[in-house]
């Protein structure tokens, strides 16, 4: 009636959580703020939610997270657990338990210790810890989650007990409050967490690093080790206890973001300039090709190529920043500046917008728009580096690893979001499309198979063919085999998330 509010029914379609999706089922208000949110996980069955007999090959829906009001900020996964941040800031985790016994949770985290009261707005995984950030910039660890999910599973509390863990502050980094303030290092803004060592980017624009150093990961020159090393061997295991502050260059500015892989880490700067140190066997330090010391490239070009034969230099077209000699350990132990991917009939692509790292390869995103196009129009590209024995690289099996390479996503598309898991990789575009590529042993992919999918395929939530269809006649007169039946995701899918061998 006039002069009356008047409060129309619709029915909303979905949005996402920051690990899966947010669907609204039912008639709401149209000003209602309350969404209804749907969790989708797959992979290895250990640190599924809930557990599972098997490895999850589909997306599957954990109806748990829709049970808890507040809502879900992000999900991560550990080798054999996971954790999840509600909106409130508490954490709750789950995972394997006992051989013989049932798997734990998901339950509560009630956190002891340095951590106690505090509310968090990150959490993310290592092979054996959980870290925690506050908004404060606080930084916690729960050491040994494996063996405290055993503990619980081997005791006779109720399933809905919180579990008590101990959070111990980070030695070493700076920590907000009036010294912080002072010095003008007032706590971490970011911080990225790989297999066996941990990054933290404070407010002042440094870096710090901590735990495994055996490649230089941590910013510091390992020690050196006797004899020559062959391309597959590792290196006796080091150790960096406390923080370290990472130098860089002079022509580095403030470090405003980090992104840390299995042995390897890449920040970047406020001026979008990416710095890698660490592990650079599988050219995954996006150096350019740095496999060979520069001596006979003519395997790099092709033997019989006229170029090699005489008259173009061929090392100038293998473009690198770093040259190791023949028996120099293929890594970094000093941030250096990545090469730019390699661009035909256009100009150089503008540094990267997004940045994530696998256990050996890196994966990027930049801006292939021209800068005049509005924020709708705008398109980027993908590119990986690094090892591509499982399709890490997104294109083909061609090469076993390659520099900068162009992921074959679809055209004129936007990457809002990627990750990397141990050796798969997710990226969501603006259209809300999910593709899913790399290493798929244990269903990380989410494609029904276990079989490593090296070109993207869009995930959905089931495909299948009818036992009772028919192949049919194209034109041109030949059979064709019966398009399978697809069942979408539901609604929009508005962030995701990527594990070691899982995803969400």
């Amino acid at each position: 009636e006039e002069g009356h509010p008047r409060w129309l029914p619709v029915r909303l379609g979905a949005a996402l959580a920051i690990s899966g999706l947010v669907v609204c089922e039912g008639v709401v208000l149209a000003k209602s703020p309350e969404t209804h949110q749907e969790v989708y996980v797959w992979g290895r069955s250990n640190a599924i939610p809930g557990g599972s007999n098997t490895d999850v090959l589909w997306p599957k829906r954990v109806s748990w997270f829709e049970k808890h009001t507040p809502g879900w900020k992000s999900i991560r996964f550990g080798p054999t657990f996971g954790a999840a941040l509600d909106r409130e800031g508490c954490i709750f985790v789950w995972g394997e338990g006992n051989a013989d016994a049932n798997p734990v949770g998901p339950v509560r985290v009630h956190v002891e210790g340095d951590a106690k009261s505090k509310k968090f707005v990150d959490v993310q995984c290592s092979a054996t810890k959980i870290f925690l950030l506050t908004r404060r910039g606080e930084t916690f660890f729960i050491e040994d989650m494996s063996g405290a999910l055993c503990e619980r599973s081997a005791s006779q509390l109720p399933k809905k007990e919180p579990l008590v863990l101990q959070g111990s502050a980070v030695p070493g980094i700076p920590r907000p409050g009036i010294i912080g303030r002072l010095t003008g290092r007032g706590g971490v803004t970011q911080m990225g967490i790989g297999l066996e060592h941990a990054a933290f980017v404070t407010s002042s624009g440094d870096l710090y690093c901590v735990g495994g150093n055996e490649w230089g990961q941590c910013g510091l020159e390992p020690p050196r080790q006797k004899g020559p090393m062959g391309a597959m061997e590792e290196r006796t295991r080091v150790e960096v206890s406390s923080p370290v502050r990472v130098e860089f260059p002079e022509s580095a500015g403030r470090i405003v973001s980090v992104s840390v892989g299995g042995r390897h880490t890449i920040a970047i700067d406020q001026n979008s300039k990416c710095f890698s140190f660490g592990d650079d066997r599988r050219i995954q330090l996006g150096l350019g090709d740095t496999r060979s010391g520069g001596g006979d490239e003519r395997h790099s070009y092709g033997v019989i190529h006229h170029d090699a034969l005489g008259g173009k230099k061929v090392k100038a077209e293998i473009k690198r920043n770093v040259t190791y000699r023949f028996y120099d350990p293929h890594m970094q132990c000093s941030p250096q500046e990545c090469v730019a991917p390699v661009v035909y009939n256009r100009p150089p692509y503008p540094p990267p917008s997004l940045m994530a790292c696998g256990e050996d390869f890196t994966v990027a995103v930049h801006r292939d728009s021209p800068d005049w196009y509005s924020e709708e129009q705008t398109t980027n590209v993908v590119v990986a580096c690094g090892e591509n024995g499982e399709g890490q690289g997104g294109r083909s099996l061609q090469q076993q690893q390659q520099a900068w390479t162009t992921v074959r996503l679809p055209k004129r598309t936007r990457i809002v979001a990627v990750a990397c898991g141990a050796a798969h990789s997710l990226a969501l575009n603006s259209k809300g499309d999910l593709f899913a590529w790399g290493a798929n042993q244990q269903g990380q992919v989410g494609n029904g198979k276990r079989a490593l999918v090296a070109r993207p395929n869009r995930v959905v939530l089931h495909m299948s063919t009818e036992a009772s269809a028919e192949p049919t006649v194209d034109a041109e007169g030949k059979r064709v085999a019966p398009a399978p039946v697809i069942v979408e995701l539901p609604g929009r899918i508005d962030a995701i998330a990527c594990g070691f061998r899982n995803s969400a």
